[in-house]
């Protein structure tokens, strides 16, 4: 059973409209290459852009032929622990609650939903502050064919010039006309708290549309919104603990790429800190080598049949921030759901031999060995202090 809080799968790269992948694209297994295939045969795949849209219909169709069960619009909201193991799960859909007992649980939530709720132990944010990488709310613009009036509600100022831009730039052309906005920046919210998650949505669409009356006026005089994320995309929520934590020591500094004996998914995305305080494009950015995800860290502590994948593994902020690429959490994904399948029938999913976890994936099409990736860098910055 996946079960998905919106009304497709995909994740951030479908409901959240981030239509971008940004880091390296090959040996991520045959799950990932189905997806960039499917987009390649609707014509909507532009280098590391794609089309949203029918990533909802590759995404969904790929689940069903698999034999998925999908349940939409369902979250995540009890879960019953009995001796370190999940027993089962509450969801809470259409006035309705659920319950689902299974053998094994992945968490792919972003937020460490379902480990939190099961009590497992999770950081969030910078360790003294608290703080965690900003929000944003994505965009397309589409080419009206006619010259725009810039118009903004009573009460939003509008923008002087490039240096008030809150997020990264004032959008990129991408295709057939379409503007790709990856523009807002929501600081100081944290995602995991329901009234500041819905004042991160109002100050986000506040920001894209003083965004929009700013690339009207400069860069695309003829477009206007074609949509917006059905939510605002979080980068970093909470991360829970595993049986190891992965730290920036580790990765950083770094001549040759990083290995594990235990690695079951590949990160080759630069360091992408956006500063935790000042608006634009504030923030370090690093190329880093290429390095092993160990099974350790989708494992969550404590517990016998609680994996996780994506956002919320067992790294450090900064590891997280270049981990938490769309490309590299599919890769996480399928690891962990192959994991899952091969420990569904142990008492505790330690006693799966990662050997035959790495075979497998590596059968599937996931190559495992850190040199043979690229490293993915579009950018070089530092963080300055007090950032």
């Amino acid at each position: 059973l996946l079960v998905e809080e919106q009304n497709c799968l995909g994740g951030i790269s479908t409901s959240g409209g981030v239509g971008e992948w940004f880091a390296s694209l090959e040996g991520l297994g045959d799950i990932f290459a189905a997806v960039v295939r499917e987009l390649e045969n609707f014509g909507v795949r532009e280098s590391r852009f794609f089309n949203p849209e029918y990533g909802k219909i590759v995404w969904q169709e790929l689940a069903l032929a698999a034999g998925v069960e999908v349940l939409f619009h369902a979250s995540v909201v009890g879960v019953e622990v009995r001796d370190g193991r999940i027993e089962s799960v509450r969801l809470a859909c259409c006035s309705r609650n659920i319950e689902v007992r299974a053998k094994m649980f992945v968490d792919a939530t972003g937020e460490g939903d379902l480990g939190a709720l099961a009590g497992a132990e999770f950081m969030q944010g910078e360790p003294k502050t608290g703080l965690t990488l900003h929000m944003t709310l994505t965009a397309w613009l589409y080419d009206t064919g006619r010259p725009m009036v810039p118009y903004l509600p009573a009460g939003l100022e509008p923008l002087a010039g490039e240096a008030d831009l809150p997020g990264l730039g004032a959008g990129w052309l991408v295709d057939r006309g379409r503007v790709f906005l990856n523009a807002t920046k929501v600081v100081r919210h944290d995602p995991t708290d329901p009234f500041q998650l819905a004042a991160a949505e109002i100050e986000a669409r506040r920001q894209l549309a003083r965004i929009v009356h700013y690339a009207q006026r400069t860069r695309f005089p003829n477009h206007a919104i074609g949509g917006s994320g059905a939510k605002i995309g979080i980068r970093e929520g909470r991360r829970l603990v595993g049986d190891h934590v992965l730290r920036g020591e580790e990765v950083l500094g770094r001549s040759e790429p990083l290995d594990f004996p235990d690695g079951v998914a590949v990160a080759t995305s630069q360091i992408d800190f956006h500063s935790l305080t000042k608006a634009g494009k504030a923030g370090w950015r690093q190329r880093v080598e290429c390095y092993a995800i160990p099974f350790r860290c989708l494992m969550a502590k404590g517990f016998r049949n609680l994996l996780m994948a994506g956002k919320c593994i067992s790294v450090d902020q900064v590891v997280h921030s270049s981990c938490r690429m769309t490309p590299t959490c599919c890769a996480m994904g399928q690891a962990a759901g192959t994991a899952a399948a091969l420990a569904a029938n142990l008492p505790d999913i330690r006693q799966l031999p990662v050997g035959e976890l790495r075979a497998l994936l590596a059968a599937e099409g996931m190559e495992l060995d850190p040199g043979k990736h690229t490293p993915f860098a579009l950018h070089n910055t530092r963080l300055a202090d007090g950032e």
